[in-house]
């Protein structure tokens, strides 16, 4: 590993940014030393190195034992699945996570050579690593997982609540994507079906050892929630704010999950690095779950971002507006983005031959480097879906240190490798 003097960059070895040793160092150690929760973002939803920087950063932390608890941007039945394996389930990592319940996206060799190596090292652990799901987007099997939990202890307040529920724990509701449930609703079914939850959960609460019933209650009842103007007769209206206070409903709720569920405040959080950003964009509304997590933790929650020169990723095509809003199930496309104008990858690509990771407050206290915090940047990292032309977003003004602790920078990123 060799250190830039200039900006105080520590170099990564280009044959090996998914090995453990390449960046977990006592360098990155001291960065993130005092973290409860460490943020760790992607610049796409379809590129390797960021995934494979990821997995090798959590391995870093479990072997100090200073992680106990890997949390993912997956839905919280996904995050059970992946668990189990990780306690001892037999099979192949990658045929586990090909048949999970997770979003395509995270069905990739980077998640699957991580949690085969958190199995192995769950074998002899003295206390075993738990993967946790904080996502809500599987509202009908969290919803039918907790009302089934509630029949065996409970099942004259289960008959009551039974019908109200029966829109989305039924045989039909089960076999719809998650988007389509939402839109084979009715706003009065929808909302029928949150206070009905509410009063499941409460249900369970009377009962010791539901905590896992009680958590898919909660999941399906944010599900619903964050979505709750996209029925088959909602619309979702209003001024700017009221609409991006919409949109951060799942990622506020993502945060308290990280915060008030079965994680208890504590681990590597996994997610987009739009996701784990702490802190929120100048001029804007939008709450990202890294901000919440700021907000709650102070200093003890750390953010890592991945940046791109270059990328090569798999992602749905869509265009600029879309004529028609694509499916996350639709086919992807090998997309290229590399256009580096307006981009913290402008200055990053500059300051360091190869791919390096920098702390932000290692950086020099003199003019240039607060003048390039101060500088407004456009954050474009896509998700699961993107244009096949780079359409470069209006820059954010906000200082790249005050969302982020640390800036991992890829100079090329390869597609994701599905399982």
């Amino acid at each position: 590993m060799s250190r830039g003097a200039a900006f105080g960059l520590y170099g990564l070895p280009q044959r090996e940014p998914d090995q453990p040793d390449s960046l977990w160092s006592p360098e990155f150690a001291r960065a993130m030393a005092g973290a409860r929760v460490i943020g760790l973002g992607e610049a796409t939803h379809g590129s390797h190195e960021d995934g494979a920087v990821k997995a090798a950063i959590i391995k870093g932390p479990v072997s100090s034992g200073a992680v106990q608890t890997v949390i993912l941007e997956v839905n919280a039945n996904g995050g059970r699945e992946l668990d189990a394996f990780i306690q001892g389930d037999a099979g192949d990592p990658a045929e586990r996570v090909r048949t999970a319940s997770i979003f395509r996206v995270n069905k990739t060799h980077a998640l699957a050579d991580l949690i085969g190596w958190l199995r192995d090292w769950n074998r002899t652990a003295a206390t075993p690593v738990r993967i946790y799901g904080i996502d809500c987007q599987a509202t009908a099997p969290d919803a039918l997982l907790a009302l089934e939990a509630l029949r065996g202890l409970d099942p004259d307040e289960a008959r009551r609540l039974a019908a109200p529920l029966a829109p989305i724990v039924s045989t039909e509701a089960q076999a719809l994507r998650f988007p389509l449930l939402i839109k084979s609703l009715t706003s009065a079914q929808l909302q029928a079906a949150m206070t009905a939850l509410e009063a499941l959960r409460s249900a369970l609460k009377r009962h010791p050892g539901t905590e896992e019933a009680r958590y898919a209650a909660l999941t399906a009842w944010q599900g619903l929630k964050a979505f709750e103007l996209e029925t088959a007769d909602g619309e979702i209206t209003g001024d700017e704010r009221t609409i991006l206070e919409y949109y951060s409903r799942r990622d506020v709720f993502m945060a308290d999950n990280i915060l008030n569920g079965p994680a208890g405040g504590a681990g590597a959080f996994w997610a987009h690095n739009i996701h784990v950003a702490g802190g929120v964009p100048s001029g804007s509304e939008y709450v990202p779950t890294g901000a919440r997590l700021r907000e709650a933790l102070g200093d003890s929650y750390r953010a890592v971002a991945v940046e791109y020169g270059a990328a090569r990723f798999n992602a749905v095509a869509s265009v600029l507006p879309p004529l028609q809003q694509p499916a996350a199930t639709d086919a992807q496309s090998e997309i290229t983005w590399n256009v580096l104008h307006g981009r913290p990858a402008a200055l990053l690509s500059r300051a360091h031959p190869g791919a390096y990771w920098v702390a932000l407050s290692d950086l020099p206290d003199n003019d240039a480097s607060a003048a390039w915090r101060a500088m407004p940047y456009t954050l474009d990292w896509p998700g699961w879906m993107a244009t096949p032309v780079q359409v470069l977003k209006l820059p954010l003004r906000v200082p790249l240190g005050k969302m982020f602790d640390v800036v991992v920078y890829v100079p090329e990123m390869t597609p994701s490798q599905p399982v």
